[in-house]
């Protein structure tokens, strides 16, 4: 399908998704509205464009006959499919670039790490089922080295992607950050990949990008200063994230979770808008991290 096909059909997927329920009339304003060089949407094309969209994304517009206005069916189950609103995101928010290419200097991105070449080979070996051969490059180590990965699935966290799989030397799982990669190639030999595995489950208990078997998820009770409220509740931390007292001067948020690397690290960024209320290992975690910043500022 050409470029400028697929453009159309996601620009039609994401108005309609925006802003339905929406007359076929008003689509086709909201099309000439990006560009004074376009014409109407035909409506046999618009019906094609509706099957093209079904077909390729499974995302069906439905018709409401009574009010004769368009609108995606199962919105709130298409919100659940992260892949799903990723891909509608990424290309949404390139159609609109392209709609406002003169205001390019003035659309500011934060900058992303490299190693996306290698997502291709990822994928690809995740599809036959053979492992990869990495040469790779920790932070704390001296020189790159030789991994055999059976690649079970891709996560982003943070603005870079990391390949999770069982390191053959270590038969155990293990997190690899892409921009770290200083060559991937696909191996020949073969990995079974497990029928009833969940990617999105092996970070269920989890902040982030670590997993440690010797942790477990506790209750944890966290105390959010009232104006950093808001944004926990339109970012939760987790998926178990709950409110369970609420002031004029805080917020007490309920999570269940394993109190990894990662999660201590969110804690300490937010500063003193958060305070830890339970459990109580968690709260002297904290205060030990806190006593060693005043001693490193002379406090």
């Amino acid at each position: 399908m050409a470029k400028q096909q697929f453009n159309k059909l996601i620009w039609l997927v994401d108005t309609i998704y925006r802003n339905g329920p929406v007359t076929f009339a008003e689509i086709n304003h909201r099309w000439r509205a990006g560009d004074s060089t376009r014409v109407d949407i035909p409506l046999r094309t618009f019906h094609n464009h509706r099957q093209a969209i079904e077909e390729m994304f499974d995302i069906n517009i439905e018709c409401d006959k009574s009010t004769n206005t368009y609108y995606i069916a199962d919105a709130e189950g298409m919100l659940g499919d992260k892949l799903k609103m990723w891909l509608l995101n990424s290309f949404s928010l390139n159609n609109i670039l392209q709609e406002h290419v003169d205001m390019k200097n003035r659309i500011v991105f934060e900058e992303a790490p490299s190693g996306l070449q290698y997502m291709d080979i990822a994928v690809e070996a995740m599809r036959a089922g053979n492992i990869v051969l990495m040469d790779y490059q920790a932070y704390n180590w001296d020189r790159p080295k030789h991994v055999l990965l059976e690649p079970y699935f891709l996560k982003q966290f943070r603005h870079r992607w990391y390949l999770i799989g069982i390191n053959r030397e270590y038969k155990a799982f293990r997190a690899y950050s892409l921009d770290r990669v200083k060559q991937m190639v696909m191996g020949e030999d073969t990995f079974t990949f497990p029928r009833k595995f969940v990617a999105d489950d092996y970070f269920e208990d989890c902040f982030g990008i670590i997993r440690e078997e010797n942790l477990f998820p506790q209750r944890t009770v966290l105390r959010v200063a009232a104006g950093q409220a808001p944004y926990l509740r339109n970012l939760p931390l987790h998926r178990s994230q709950k409110v369970i007292a609420m002031t004029n001067e805080y917020v007490d948020f309920e999570l269940c979770l394993s109190h990894t690397y990662d999660f201590i690290q969110e804690l300490l960024s937010k500063g003193a808008t958060i305070e830890v209320l339970e459990p109580q290992s968690l709260r002297d975690r904290m205060e030990e991290e806190v006593m060693k910043m005043q001693k490193l500022y002379g406090l």
